[in-house]
């Protein structure tokens, strides 16, 4: 078990291509594995654009104040949490300064892992080495010709040695929940314990919920074949004894279990990310490599 309060973590802005972030990591996963994921607090500092794209990578956002847009009139409210489905495009985007936002970005169903931090950061620094970096675009002259691609496609292929490939989208949008518009219900033979199950997504099973404690109440969390990732959204407490506050984040491992108990009503968002298995059939639909200057425009 890991326990991290973001508000002690190195702040960082180069780690993303509009340079609009300031970024927390608060947990990582193993580097070139395809249950690989981050956590980490963003905050908007600046002028926030970024072109229609998609990945080949799963993300879960929730915003903690302030709203993001998406694109085509959508946004992501504060308080509401939302699922981009790998291979799935969004955007273009356009914020100002402001928004915090929990960000979990991982390995989706179709098995191409994440870049981490790292990673991204040493095949950045490569790429510099050839071409030019202009906000989400990467620019570099092939054969006398001007190139164009979007910046993390390019990162990703110089980080991990191969191709990009886009999985087929399984959702045609990413999908928005408004946690306030689920009822909390009780957990069986929990006293004073309750649930809002968001939502469960792709063929990995990957979930959401919010956990409720009130004060006083324990909650018993069984060890699963899954990552585990508590975000704290209200309250305080504490999780096989060590203190938790609001925004605390916690990681459970797989086949680790773990005891949350409510110092005062505490409210906590949980993700699952369950283990990859074996012997998954490939998809009816198979994945793509991006058009040369797909997302770009």
């Amino acid at each position: 078990m890991k326990i991290t309060d973001p508000s002690t973590r190195e702040v960082r802005t180069d780690d993303h291509p509009t340079g609009a972030l300031a970024i927390r990591y608060m947990f990582q996963g193993q580097e070139n594995m395809p249950d690989n994921f981050v956590m980490l607090v963003a905050e908007n500092v600046g002028h926030f654009q970024m072109v229609r794209h998609r990945h080949n990578f799963d993300q879960f956002r929730y915003v903690i104040s302030g709203q993001m847009n998406l694109g085509g009139g959508s946004v992501i409210r504060e308080g509401e949490l939302c699922y981009f489905p790998e291979g799935t495009p969004y955007g273009p985007q356009d914020d100002q300064a402001g928004p915090l936002v929990l960000t979990v970005q991982f390995g989706g169903a179709n098995g191409y892992g994440y870049m981490s931090p790292e990673q991204y950061r040493a095949g950045r620094d490569s790429l510099e080495k050839a071409g030019r970096f202009e906000g989400p675009v990467y620019l570099r002259e092939v054969n006398g010709r001007l190139t164009k691609k979007f910046s993390i496609n390019a990162i990703w292929e110089e980080a991990m040695g191969s191709r990009m490939l886009i999985p087929a989208p399984r959702y045609d949008q990413p999908v928005i929940m408004n946690p306030k518009a689920y009822r909390w219900t009780p957990v069986v033979r929990q006293a004073g314990c309750f649930r809002k199950r968001l939502g469960t997504f792709s063929e990995r099973g990957t979930s959401a919920e919010m956990l409720r404690l009130e004060a006083g109440a324990a909650l018993r969390l069984p060890a699963e074949s899954a990552t585990r990732l508590l975000f704290v959204l209200q309250g305080a407490g504490t999780v096989n004894d060590q203190p938790l506050g609001k925004h605390f984040g916690v990681q459970l491992d797989p086949d680790e279990g773990g005891q949350l108990c409510g110092g005062e009503e505490l409210v906590i968002l949980c993700l699952t990310l369950p283990a990859f298995e074996t012997g998954w059939e490939q998809a009816e639909i198979a994945a793509v490599e991006p058009a040369l200057e797909e997302s770009v425009t």
